[in-house]
């Protein structure tokens, strides 16, 4: 599907469109991943909703843009796919940096979202991180940049989390072109629409008047989610045990409570 500036972004349409109270789910995968991170849950939602997949601009199957790798412009082209499709009333679900490109479809295009499903999400961190993520992105821009994204995704594993969920996270910064792991990097982090740190983040968080479903490996940030989650039917969990790709090591245990949060909306 071709969204601005020419670019065509890989997506798919499945599943049942009468099912959960007529609410799709889109998903939104994370940092140079694709819409494939959900193969292990798409499955266990289709029989019951709509289901919309996107490949965001500069990952998996969708073009390689020059430039407009910001969160906003990703936003952006995830709701231009959603207006395509006709999609509305839609809960919009986002791992890692997915969840920070779906708070920012529900804050830019209210119309479409009916509620927000953040997996470890990596909005409003703590503001010395700054340092860190600069260091990042200048390290991304010199050669071996693919291996040190590789070895970043191996910090992030849990200690359950499978050895070919392993393996396959280190090798996927190698699909990526150079100039998305870097732009992509700065942008999410450091970039005017960027929520990635606090106190900006916030300002835009609270500005949330959907429920909120979202899961976490780190206790201290699903108590700050859950203080910036306005909704009474929000719903803040936390899995000390799981790795950063927890719906994939547990998507049973995912999509059951996902379901149960989601039924919840419907009472």
């Amino acid at each position: 599907m071709t969204v601005a500036d020419g670019v065509d972004l890989f997506c798919t349409d499945s599943g049942d469109s009468a099912g959960a109270g007529a609410r799709p789910v889109v998903l939104v995968h994370g940092w140079l991943c694709d819409s494939d991170d959900w193969i292990h849950l798409i499955p266990l939602l289709t029989p019951h909703t709509r289901v919309i997949t996107v490949d965001l601009r500069g990952h998996g199957r969708s073009t390689i843009a020059p430039s407009g790798y910001g969160p906003a412009v990703f936003a952006d082209d995830v709701a231009t796919v959603m207006r395509a499709l006709g999609v509305s009333n839609a809960v919009v679900a986002g791992h890692s940096a997915g969840a920070e490109v779906g708070v920012l479809v529900g804050d830019r295009h209210p119309d479409l979202v009916a509620g927000l499903v953040a997996i470890d999400p990596v909005y409003a961190l703590p503001p010395e991180r700054r340092a860190g993520f600069e260091a990042r992105a200048k390290k991304l821009s010199e050669p071996g940049a693919a291996a040190l994204a590789a070895a970043h995704f191996a910090l992030i594993e849990g200690p359950h989390t499978p050895a070919y969920l392993r393996e396959w996270h280190q090798r996927r910064p190698f699909a990526i072109a150079p100039h998305v792991m870097v732009e992509t990097s700065r942008a999410f982090a450091l970039g005017p629409d960027s929520i990635r740190l606090r106190p900006g983040a916030d300002v835009v968080l609270l500005r949330r008047r959907v429920p909120v479903f979202a899961v976490y490996r780190d206790a201290a940030q699903a108590a700050l989610d859950q203080a910036l989650s306005p909704h009474p039917a929000s719903e803040i969990h936390t899995w000390p045990d799981a790795g950063h790709w927890l719906h994939q090591e547990d998507p049973v245990r995912f999509h059951r409570e996902l379901c149960r949060w989601l039924a919840r909306l419907d009472r």
